[in-house]
């Protein structure tokens, strides 16, 4: 029997394992490790209080509550004194704590959305030298996941009228990978190792073609039997026309290979030559023609980018010949919107980042942005007319007025920069257009209303106050979002009360009025046109608007009989705002699962819950049917922030499903009930369960305007989190965002899994042999699966879920690393050893030990 430990290395690609296994007898192994091990301590501090926050089980009592221990201990020389404090904290996002269950030492308050409040009851003695209290945490969701914790505590002690704050010390013990179970009815399977070897032992490794190196896949390619060598190219030809294009090649090919190809009218050498020419209907269509001396890019202007991006794909990765096959590629997508949706409003992302972001999507052909800029937690956009909006919403910091934006997700006291506090200046934003433009890349700007508003509302209060003391009442009322009286009571998913914007005056439409045509000033200064205007729509708590005497009577005026029916007006006054502006809008889907009466007219819809077995799965599709433009957002398959698995140590949610790269790439855009699916809590539902469901119908299908993959960024504290949940699942949303369905009329779903199986052997191979190492000389960052293994008696046998990734082992005395051995075949161990899948630039996947110990109970 044998027993394995994954060790808390930090991943080159940014991620830590924390699991560990814990267990009395195997106690003498863990301190041999020495330096190895997972102490329980994460962040190592002198200071005087110390935090420590252990989650002890789900699923506790009559309310499916999860009980975690929080242990505030003193460790300074100085007593913790009775009263005149206050500790903070952000508790898992989305979720409530039991405050009547808080103890007998304090008292716990929720103060909005994550964020909380630990008080002293009366009863606390204080706590001496080498004191410690407990206080229990009892939180309506589970917890399986590091990233679920309780984080950000800060101390606020009140002397002398003054407050102090203080940053304890904070650390947290390992989940036991046991804790990954959310209920008593949860059956999902955890994946282990062994399910590991026995999912790769379905792939083998191939010789990737030219078709087979192109990730998404072309729609036609024809290889020759010759080559040419890349070398022997000195210029690129170009009339004036595709300049541009022609300085992207340029950059592409220098970065590949060195060389820098000289541009010119007609070309007197060896030479790709560009020529703008149509090649059928889409204007993102292209023919890319290697021959043995020359190459030739023909193609309308989006599809020369594109026939660019192909054949950067081709050109030689480390340790590769600089000889490519000939070969004529004809090419063009499937879905006229190829997008993805990155939140930088929970948590932000810095303009490199994003630019990064934008030249991978276009190397894959990626061609729109949804930038998610505005949410309850943060506004990262300056707009010139409405100053205020960033000088509240950039910055999340202890509360100072009623207007501040909140501290979340583990923000602290002052906030970390670039990540709860940042925004992108006019001349950022300009500079963002202008690189997405060049790469093909739309970029629609999402200002979350009514809902998610907590900012623009505070801000447009904040502004009325100081305008009231020097420009009057009018003035000061003009952009004001909120009805002052309102006393109605509600809660968002994310927990706020005073969230959403009021629809029942005029000036709620002022603002957004004037908010687009902010927008349109920055677009119009880059040169780039504003098409789109994404204005959110989704997530209206239940309740809202109730108890406001401004709507009671604004209903009663416009003869407007239920708050539903009040959503309706909103939307349909939104959609005429955007008319007026000259701009199509685009809304979360389900603004209309309780709004009445809006128009498919310049609308496009985003359907994004289809979480399988909750009965919306075909949502979506009932929309497109309707006549609304949908783009399928789903977030059972394309939410890149679901966790790649179940593990306690895999950052990132699973409300909606767990979403790895293979689950994306077997998304079936049109073709939803064709296929079985797994359930969240285990299980699967089947093709006879949604045998009801509404499907496509030939007008619904030509309304299915494409897909869209979505990162939100509560659990982002770095570019290395969001690129470790970014890649490689963007390489999967690409092919099916771009690549031809492989369902034919009238595929059951066994002759469908056949076909994905053998598709996915060939993008696994793509990815292990190619795109790693692609993405490692561009410096991004990214997830290697560990490695799965199988152990019968003392020889073990391990194999990778990307083939052309080398697997590397060395014993736990030495350092693991790409100098160390190669495995390559199975083999006897007589103790314990390391192990991890790499690419060629060292880069490597989780750390695991394995060893033949007996196995301990």
């Amino acid at each position: 029997m044998y027993k394995y430990i994954e060790l808390c290395f930090g991943n080159a690609k940014g991620t830590i394992d924390l699991t560990i296994m814990r267990t009395f007898n195997y106690l003498l192994f863990i301190l041999f490790l020495g330096l190895f091990s997972c102490a329980s301590t994460k962040e190592k501090s002198s200071k005087d209080i110390t935090i420590h926050w252990k989650q002890r089980t789900n699923d506790v009592n009559e309310k499916n509550e999860s009980f975690a221990e929080l242990t505030i201990k003193n460790v300074g020389k100085q007593n913790l004194e009775k009263g005149d404090w206050e500790l903070y904290f952000n508790n898992k996002p989305c979720t409530n704590l039991n405050v009547d269950l808080a103890g007998n030492d304090v008292d716990i308050e929720k103060i909005n959305g994550d964020f909380f409040k630990i008080t002293p009851k009366k009863s606390f003695k204080g706590l001496a030298t080498g004191d410690s209290i407990i206080v229990p945490l009892y939180t309506n969701s589970a917890v399986i996941k590091y990233t679920d914790r309780a984080q950000g505590f800060y101390f606020v002690f009140n002397k002398n009228n003054k407050k102090d704050f203080y940053t304890p010390s904070y650390s947290y013990s390992d989940l036991e990978p046991e804790m990954a179970k959310i209920s008593e009815t949860d059956t999902y399977v955890v994946e282990t190792k062994e399910i590991r070897y026995e999912n790769n032992s379905k792939l083998s490794e191939i010789e990737l073609k030219t078709a087979d190196k192109i990730i998404p896949s072309p729609f036609k390619v024809t290889e020759g039997k010759s080559s040419i060598d890349i070398t022997t190219l000195k210029q690129i030809e170009a009339s004036a026309k595709a300049t541009r294009q022609a300085k992207l090649l340029q950059s592409y090919f220098k970065d590949a290979t060195g060389v820098e190809l000289e541009i010119v009218p007609k070309a007197s050498e060896s030479a790709i030559r560009l020529t703008i020419n149509k090649v059928n209907s889409s204007e993102e269509a292209y023919v890319l023609n290697i021959n043995e001396k020359n190459i030739e890019i023909l193609g309308q202007e989006k599809g020369l980018v594109y026939g660019i991006q192909t054949l950067r794909g081709l050109l030689p990765i480390k340790g590769e010949s600089n000889k490519i096959k000939t070969a004529k590629i004809l090419d063009q997508p499937r879905f006229e919107y190829r997008g993805f949706m990155f939140d930088v409003a929970r948590n932000f992302q810095t303009k490199e980042t994003i630019k990064n972001l934008l030249d991978v999507m276009s190397f894959y052909k990626m061609n729109t942005l949804h930038f998610h800029l505005t949410d309850d937690e943060g506004w990262r956009i300056e707009l010139k007319k409405f100053p205020e909006l960033t000088e509240i919403g950039s910055i999340r910091k202890h509360p100072t007025s009623e207007y501040s934006t909140l501290p979340s997700y583990g923000s602290g006291a002052e906030g970390i920069e670039n990540v709860s506090n940042g925004y992108y200046t006019v001349e950022d934003y300009i500079e963002i257009l202008r690189y997405a433009d060049e790469r093909n890349v739309t970029i629609i700007p999402e200002v979350d209303l009514p809902g998610h508003a907590r900012i623009a509302i505070n801000a447009m209060k904040f502004r009325a106050e100081n305008l009231r003391k020097v420009e009057g009442d009018e003035e000061a009322d003009k952009y004001l979002l909120h009805d002052p009286n309102d006393k109605s009571e509600y809660s968002s998913v994310q927990g706020f009360n005073d969230n959403t914007i009021c629809p029942c005056q005029e000036s709620s439409y002022n603002f957004i009025d004037d908010l687009i045509g902010e927008f349109k000033s920055i677009y119009a200064q880059a040169g780039v046109p504003l098409e789109t205007m994404h204005l959110g729509g989704d997530e209206v708590a239940h309740g809202v608007w109730e108890k406001s005497p401004l709507c009671q009577e604004f209903m009663k005026e416009n003869g407007i009989k239920s708050i539903n029916e009040l959503k309706g007006f909103y939307a349909v006054k939104l959609a005429e705002i955007a008319k007026s502006n000259q701009i199509k809008l685009q809304l979360w889907d389900d603004i209309l699962h309780h709004a009445e009466g809006m128009s498919p007219e310049n609308l496009t819809l985003n359907a994004w819950d289809n979480s399988w077995g909750t009965g919306t799965e075909d949502f979506g599709y009932k929309r497109a049917n309707e006549g609304y433009d949908v783009i399928l957002t789903s977030v059972s398959s394309l939410y890149f922030d679901m966790a790649y698995t179940k593990e306690v140590n895999e950052p990132g949610f699973y409300w909606g499903d767990y979403n790895d790269t293979r689950n994306i790439f077997n998304y079936l855009p049109t073709n939803f009930f064709e296929v079985s699916h797994k359930l969240r809590l285990g299980g699967e539902l089947t093709v006879e369960e949604m045998k009801d469901k509404e499907r496509l119908t030939a007008k619904g299908l030509s309304h299915i305007k494409g897909i869209q993959g979505a990162l939100w960024s509560e659990t982002l504290k770095t570019p290395q989190d969001a690129e470790y949940l970014l890649y490689p699942k963007m390489m999967a949303l690409a092919e099916r965002a771009w690549s031809q369905s492989l369902v034919k009329k009238g595929d059951k779903e066994k002759e469908i899994f056949k076909n994905l199986d053998q598709q996915w052997n060939v993008f696994a191979n793509a990815v292990g042999q190619r795109e790693f190492n692609r993405l490692a000389s561009w410096g991004r960052h990214f997830r290697i699966p560990p490695v799965g293994v199988e152990i019968e008696g003392n020889v073990v046998k391990v194999n990778v879920a990307y083939p052309g990734l080398q697997i590397r082992y060395a014993s736990v005395k030495d350092t693991l690393d790409s100098d160390s051995k190669v495995f390559t075949s199975p083999m006897n161990i007589d103790g314990p050893i390391q192990i991890a899948a790499f690419d060629q630039y060292g880069n490597h996947g989780r750390v695991q030990i394995i060893s033949l110990n007996k196995e301990i109970i």
